[in-house]
């Protein structure tokens, strides 16, 4: 919206954005207070992966946990642009918080690349696996149940304690 003309609909609760046309660019949850900031990180994410030398010097990079930013610095120019581009996928799908957790996540249990990062979250997001029924051929016997008998233990318990 360079150059162009926007209309500011300040709410109670949030303040919106609007072109000429009053459609809405973007809207953001109010802030009362002075020299406050609000910032939807998620539409620059896919572009951030695209110049990933230049996260540092956003607002983004300081709301990061440590492990994550250490995870960036530590990594090459390929390596960020692939960790910022599956940022960005799992941000728009399920939300930053669940995109740091899986990083937090794949870290803490040794992984680096983008491939196991992206294992972690979705075993994290798509919950558990159904167990499909094993079928058996007619060969395999059916087993009967067995049930311990464990009352005999119960003779080994003394009242009141072992005596010394």
């Amino acid at each position: 919206m360079a150059r162009q003309q926007v209309i500011v609909k300040a709410g109670a609760y949030d303040v919106g954005i609007l072109d000429e046309d009053c459609n809405h660019i973007i809207k953001h949850r109010r802030l009362y207070g002075e020299e406050k900031e609000s910032m939807n990180w998620i539409p620059y994410l896919e572009l951030m992966s695209k110049r990933p030398t230049a996260l540092k010097y956003t607002g983004l990079y300081n709301q990061l946990p440590q492990i994550l930013k250490d995870y960036l610095d530590k990594s090459d120019y390929e390596g960020k642009k692939r960790a910022l581009k599956l940022f960005a996928k799992m941000t728009a799908s399920t939300g930053i918080n669940s995109a740091i957790e899986a990083f937090e996540e794949g870290l803490k249990l040794g992984v680096s690349d983008a491939d196991s990062i992206w294992a972690t979250y979705c075993r994290l997001t798509s919950g558990t696996l159904p167990e499909p029924e094993v079928p058996l051929p007619d060969t395999v016997p059916e087993l009967k149940k067995y049930s311990p008998d464990i009352k005999i233990y119960d003779q080994l318990i003394v009242p009141g304690g072992l005596q010394l």
